[in-house]
């Protein structure tokens, strides 16, 4: 579990905090979606989880351990994905993925054929339909070089996913395949996945958990499985009558009744939430 607690942040030589009194409670094995405009601080939260930013007011928590400015858990444990990462263009897919896999522990007996690391590589480049591992990376695509990506984030199958934008530049099948990648991990290795994302949909569908940030502020949070549990509903299918017409027969039979569609998305809590 990972627990925020009166969380503020102010960069350098800024007049306004960056975040402000976050608090938070990320369940373990959870897919925690953090949504908000562009602007609102995802990233920076993101980049605090890490350990890139400086000191910070408040408390961070992980499996019970304080956070400090370097973060919380040892390198192997994160799998990171944040806007801009480095890429070295000459380098091939397996030598790319092969020196990051270094900073963790893996030497070079992981990636003979049929070691641990290499098995493993082949297996995540295979499921998301990248090239051939000793394709450069200068000829792939945009959409091809954000897999390569999320396979370094997920080779060393660390404990925590912190991903800002997974699925940016891919299409809409490569998308799903990566959702159902990060699903896999997460049932079988009971990991925690944060992840920013302004797909809401995508959210609906995949995320057990979120958080709506806005200017640095939490709006609103919980697990999506509870958004609109708390309002009674009904499902009424007819056909060619529109919804005036089934106001007016509620109301004939004297049956107070608010015909409208409620929050029952995380879709349209955030469009309620952010003007």
């Amino acid at each position: 579990m990972i627990e925020l607690s009166s969380v503020t942040f102010r960069y350098p030589k800024s007049t306004s905090d960056a975040l402000s009194n976050i608090s938070l409670c990320i369940p373990q094995g959870s897919f925690f979606a953090l949504i908000g405009p562009n602007g609102a601080g995802k990233t920076t939260l993101l980049r605090l989880l890490c350990g890139r930013l400086g000191s910070f007011q408040g408390s961070i928590k992980i499996e019970d351990a304080l956070c400090n400015s370097e973060g919380f858990l040892n390198a192997e444990k994160y799998g990171v994905l944040l806007e801009n990462p480095g890429v070295y263009p000459k380098l091939s897919i397996k030598e790319y993925l092969q020196y990051f896999t270094g900073f963790y522990g893996f030497g070079e007996d992981s990636w003979r054929e049929n070691g641990d690391m290499l098995n493993r590589c082949k297996l995540l480049a295979d499921r998301l339909n990248l090239p051939a591992l000793d394709k450069r990376l200068e000829t792939l695509s945009l959409g091809n070089r954000q897999k390569v990506q999320i396979v370094r984030a997920l080779l060393h199958n660390p404990k925590l996913l912190i991903l800002d934008e997974p699925v940016a530049n891919l299409d809409p099948i490569s998308r799903d395949s990566v959702w159902h990648l990060l699903d896999e991990w997460r049932q079988e290795t009971h990991g925690t996945a944060i992840v920013c994302s302004h797909v809401l949909a995508e959210m609906d569908e995949w995320a057990t958990d979120y958080a709506i940030i806005d200017c640095g502020r939490v709006l609103k949070s919980g697990r999506v499985a509870d958004i609109g549990a708390d309002v009674a509903s009904f499902k009424i299918n007819a056909a060619g009558v529109s919804l005036e017409q089934i106001r007016a027969a509620l109301a004939a039979a004297g049956i107070s009744a608010d015909v409208n569609s409620v929050q029952t998305s995380l879709s349209k809590i955030y469009r309620d939430l952010i003007h």
